[in-house]
């Protein structure tokens, strides 16, 4: 590492100072470029200082790395971070890097032959790694081998293991050293829809994003939890323990806390640990917390010498959140842009360090290399034999699974916003072929891009289709199809899908009630005020609701209770440009149903109830559904009702997709009320739902229904079945200091969209979600319970910030 750095005059910017955050920032430098890293904390104020930082093969004990992808790559990056910290240490030594070569021993409670992933793994590593031994033979003698029902196996290895106290500091000084600029400072943008701001303000050719659980800001992936792991502090009084010891988790245990790992940090203090704890915020542990204590006490019956070694009085229990995400390890090029992704490591972000940072220079030079030399477009990119398939995104949350989608006769082109491209997900990136970003997104530049496409790969249009399953995008998608004459629903049927006014057009002749509206005159208000508003309150009577109309549907509706208040929303209002849309105020529990059509035929139908209306959202309220049981009476009254809107609509329906309705019963003995009908899917949550419920993914079937495949509709066995719910949760004003873990009887998937000290403003729309809830549980009445809990449940906190 002490060889003259190259040189050239690329800027790259590094949002993260951790320990991949450093590392990436070094291996850059080192391969010629100018790096600015950009953090808001340094070390010891970092995850990375409580990592056990004990290098392991893939998975790790501690690390929950099992995405088969991931999992395949962490093989090779870790490979790469073993033969560095041999370099580093030979370089360097011990005492100024914290790097240490000692002997990690691996136990297990059967013979490995019965544990096929455990054999495989060990197999993969032993002729890569220094000093492999194994059998009961290297196990020391004070160790019980009737230790948790017996130790039938085991291995060893040399195994890199780190102070990360001294390693954070030396890499710290180490970047100064090269010539990293730093500056202290918190990035919380999404850095997809601020790309060119931050190139400019930083006068860089790319970003790397490195950012850990603030991630979920900068990148907005949904995907992202926090696995909290926690390690007890012993004094190692006349270095006793001189090797690692570890027993992964089984399984089959009941026990949550069953690891072993034991591993000297340096020559002065020994950590002991084991714990990992999905979706847990706080860091607040001691030893009085049970399941500290156990960690710390089977340590101490595997281990004997550790008994007799003090606590660090100075600092008993460490406690740190791992960053991790539903695909393990992020290390990707943002499609068609300057974004680079090295986050989500977990429990192995010092193991995989050195290896993720030497692919993100590749990547690098990689998109330098091909904006430097523009050569013709490769016929691997796109196979114009089969058939492609264009995806619009602009606004929708995107759950959709690709995999799902793809196949070896498509090419997938998604065609997108800069803010649609913000909500994919980055595990998604491997299942598209092109990614094109088009801004303004309109329909003229998404025209012009795929006639660009279309050209580019000699494409034919007999073999394109155009689909979407984003709310912002379904009219854009069938006017797209008609200019181009190409095969699916055409505007004037989808148009009263997507517009209110032209759909209760289209219901006039029917007997669909739908509610009474009328758009704010200004001008006739302006003319006669009092004439206006007594005009208005005997069309839609006392109570209204004012809703501005807008594309972006991100305005904040409201509710008016009486004349005086109508009178005074109008006086403050009048001089706007804005349009405005006043509806008639109805009571009444409302539901949504999602239908699917296949060949014309109805071939699926499910309904959820909701908790509250979700403008109720917008004014800092819990918004949730819960599945309708088909045995229950609303269902049938649901599902006819649902037939009867498809069948009334002046303009037909597309007879191949999902519909979704919303709809509210005064009672059950009253007349249905239509609210909207979409041509999509449910949103995300709720598509989620009838998935765990029943077995279809309504996402990915709409998408295959447009294109012109005939999916069959499979649902799970009704012994199967789960029922399911979702909350979500909006933002409020301030910093947020708690976040806790929903534990509840139902199963619970969480989806966060905040960490730990984000500063975060009130939700403005629906996309400003603080928490999105999955629940589900065989038993109906322990769902609705733990239902209700969730929506009248805080689980964070959030202090005023005045700077």
């Amino acid at each position: 590492m002490n060889n003259p750095l190259p040189k050239n005059d690329t800027n790259i910017l590094v949002i993260g100072a951790g320990v991949s955050g450093l590392t990436t920032a070094i291996c850059l430098r080192e391969a010629g470029f100018n790096v600015v890293i950009v953090a808001d904390r340094f070390a010891p104020d970092l995850t990375s200082i409580v990592a056990g930082a004990l290098w392991e093969w893939p998975p790790a004990v501690c690390g929950r790395h099992g995405s088969p992808r991931s999992l395949e790559r962490s093989k090779d990056w870790c490979m790469t971070t073993y033969n560095k910290f041999k370099k580093i240490h030979t370089e360097f030594g011990s005492e100024k890097t914290g790097i240490y070569l000692r002997d990690g021993y691996f136990y297990f409670k059967d013979v490995l032959e019965n544990r096929p992933a455990d054999l495989s793994k060990m197999n993969e590593l032993k002729d890569k790694v220094d000093g492999f031994e194994r059998g009961l033979h290297i196990v020391k003698k004070t160790i019980d081998l009737n230790f948790q029902g017996g130790i039938k196996d085991a291995y060893k290895h040399m195994a890199p293991m780190t102070n990360t106290d001294v390693y954070m500091n030396w890499l710290l000084q180490y970047v100064k050293d090269i010539g990293c600029e730093i500056i202290q400072e918190k990035i919380t943008v999404n850095i997809v829809q601020n790309e060119q701001e931050l190139l400019s303000r930083f006068n860089a050719r790319a970003i790397v994003n490195c950012a850990g659980l603030g991630s979920i800001a900068t990148t907005r992936d949904g995907s992202m939890y926090p696995v909290r792991g926690a390690l007890v502090r012993v004094k190692n009084l006349g270095k006793v323990v001189k090797d690692a010891h570890c027993i992964s988790h089984e399984e089959s245990s009941l026990n949550e806390q069953d690891i072993i790992f034991i591993v000297p940090r340096g020559d002065d203090l020994v950590v002991l640990g084991g714990l990992t704890q999905q979706d847990q915020w706080s860091t607040d542990l001691s030893l009085e917390v049970p399941i500290i204590r156990q960690m710390y006490d089977g340590c101490l019956e595997f281990l004997p010498e550790l008994k007799e070694l003090p606590l660090d009085e100075k600092e008993p229990v460490r406690t740190g959140l791992r960053p991790l995400t539903s695909e393990n390890v992020c290390v990707e090029r943002v499609l068609n842009t300057h974004i680079f992704y090295n986050y989500g490591h977990g429990g192995s972000g010092v193991t995989l360090s050195w290896g993720c940072s030497q692919e993100i220079v590749h990547l690098v030079q990689q998109m330098l290399y091909e904006e430097a030399n523009p050569v013709a477009l490769h016929s691997s990119k796109i196979d114009s034999n089969k058939q492609t398939v264009f995806v619009l995104h602009d606004m929708f949350l995107s759950k959709t699974d690709f995999r799902h989608i793809c196949s070896d006769n498509r090419n997938l082109v998604l065609l997108c916003s800069r803010r649609g491209l913000s909500e994919v997900v980055p595990s998604q990136y491997q299942y598209l072929d092109i990614v094109q970003i088009v801004e303004p997104y309109n329909l003229q530049n998404l025209f012009q891009t795929y006639q660009q496409i279309k050209t580019d790969y000699k494409l034919l249009d007999d073999n394109c289709r155009i689909v979407t399953n984003d709310e912002y995008s379904v009219l854009l998608a069938a006017q797209l199809r008609e200019a181009l004459n190409l095969p699916g629903d055409r505007p004037k049927m989808i148009q009263q899908f997507t517009d209110k006014s032209y759909l209760k057009s289209a219901l006039k002749n029917s007997l669909i009630r739908v509610p009474k509206y009328l758009i704010f005159a200004q001008d006739q208000y302006r003319k006669e005020p009092a004439l206006y508003l007594k005009f208005v309150v005997k069309e839609l009577g006392n109570h209204i609701f004012i809703k501005p109309i807008s594309e972006a549907r991100s305005e904040k509706s409201r509710r008016i209770h009486t004349v005086d208040d109508l009178k005074a929303w109008c006086d403050s209002n009048v001089n706007s440009n804005s349009s405005f849309e006043l509806n008639e105020f109805i009571t009444g529990q409302l539901y949504n149903t999602s239908v699917v059509m296949k060949d014309g035929q109805l071939c699926y139908f499910a309904a959820c109830k909701q908790y509250r209306p979700n403008d109720e959202f917008i004014s800092g309220h819990q918004i949730g559904n819960i599945i309708v049981r088909e045995e229950k009476p609303e269902f049938q009254k649901l599902w006819q009702f649902s037939s009867d809107v498809l069948e009334s609509l002046e303009h037909d329906y597309p007879k191949n997709g999902v519909l979704n309705i919303d709809l509210l019963l005064p009672s059950l003995s009253e007349e249905a009320i239509l609210m909207e009908v979409a041509a999509r899917p449910p949103e995300a949550l709720v598509s989620r739902m009838f998935y765990i419920y029943q077995g279809l993914r309504l996402n990915e079937l709409h998408l295959q229904l447009q294109i012109g495949d005939s999916p069959d509709i499979i649902l799970k066995d009704r012994n199967e079945w789960k029922y399911s719910a979702s909350s979500i949760h909006p933002k409020q004003n301030g910093v947020v200091t708690e976040i806790e873990k929903p534990v509840l009887e139902s199963d619970v998937e969480v989806y966060w969209q905040i960490y730990l000290g984000e500063r975060l403003e009130k939700s403005q729309s629906m996309r400003d979600v603080a928490i999105a809830i999955v629940l589900s549980h065989h038993d109906f009445s322990t769902l609705q319970e733990d239902y209700q809990v969730a929506n009248s449940s805080n689980f964070y906190n959030t202090k005023k910030d005045f700077f």
